[in-house]
């Protein structure tokens, strides 16, 4: 009988539907480590959820022929390992469009309006009008990373009536976006922009490319916007970036060590925003996931029709 396991918990209602989709196949549910090891070495599917697996999992599943990933990244996974047993991985990519476009866009704006300096005089019952209040509208937005949240965060921008440029891997037109560079001429987006929003994937090529070098070039009335991977951040110069005002403020989700210590300076500097996590979190996120998981699915199990987002052993996603 062929076995699909999920590792993570499951709503009813996807469950269900999962059920009707599956082609007789057997579903088994793993949720810690231990049987999971035992339940993966005979599943043919893996559908997965932001859980590390190691290398020794995977050489031991003999019957393995394809993870799911409801996540866009797959750094949680060990993908040489997984390319050596010619494993198909796929990737959640696209399920953040929408509710991470949005939190771009309300970070935006609420650096533009100063709202992290009005809501810490709030907390101490301090009526302030000082802060200066600004606008996105005109001001130019530099996206490192032009998949479909970049695109989509490009898209919305340009209604609010910003300037948009960006850096994708290979250079090519994007719609809403102005100029697209490539990776090697990803320092002009910092000379530019008003707003960075770094959306880069964790990748060998991308560890720690944004540096002192990057936030040396912008502008002190600049704001930065992380929201891709903590690693491709060397945090310490940013740290230093937001200390010494060569960049006005930041916004960030990711970080290089998560949850965030309780001793980072990050966490006392008056013009930074930092959330757990979250941007990616939504109430709607299985409901998009599933819909990936079933079209996949299918294309799996018929042999007709091409899967979505296939992930590249090359370049790491």
């Amino acid at each position: 009988m062929r076995k699909i396991l999920v590792n993570f918990d499951l709503e009813e209602e996807y469950l269900e539907t999962l059920r009707k989709n599956c082609g007789g196949c057997t579903i088994v549910f793993s949720r810690d480590r231990g049987s999971m090891a035992e339940e993966l070495k005979d599943t043919e599917i893996l559908i997965t959820f932001r859980r590390r697996i190691p290398s020794e999992m995977i050489r031991d599943a003999r019957t393995l022929k394809w993870v799911q990933v409801l996540t866009a990244g797959v750094d949680s996974l060990p993908l040489d390992t997984l390319r050596e047993r010619g494993i198909i991985v796929t990737s959640g990519t696209g399920i953040h469009r929408i509710f991470m476009a949005e939190y771009a866009i309300a970070s935006m704006i609420n650096l533009a309006r100063n709202f992290h300096l009005v809501f810490r005089n709030q907390m101490q019952r301090k009526w302030d009008r000082t802060p200066p209040q600004g606008e996105i509208y005109g001001a130019t937005l530099g996206i490192l990373g032009l998949g479909s949240i970049g695109r989509e965060v490009a898209r919305r921008a340009s209604l609010f009536g910003m300037r948009v440029i960006g850096v994708k891997r290979t250079p090519e037109p994007v719609e809403y976006v102005e100029r697209v560079y490539g990776f090697r001429e990803m320092k002009d987006i910092f000379r530019q922009s008003d707003y960075v929003i770094n959306l880069l994937p964790d990748t060998a090529e991308t560890r720690g490319v944004v540096d002192k070098g990057c936030f040396d070039l912008m502008k002190s009335s600049a704001c930065f916007i992380n929201m891709g991977r903590g690693a491709t951040v060397r945090e310490s110069d940013l740290i230093e970036a937001l200390r010494r005002g060569t960049i006005r403020a930041l916004v960030s989700d990711v970080f290089a060590a998560e949850p965030l210590p309780e001793d980072s300076p990050l966490w006392t500097l008056d013009n930074v925003i930092l959330t757990p996590h979250i941007c990616g979190v939504s109430d709607k996120y299985m409901e998009r996931g599933m819909d990936i998981v079933l079209h996949n699915l299918k294309v799996y199990l018929t042999g007709s029709g091409t899967m979505v987002n296939a992930v590249d052993y090359a370049r790491g996603y």
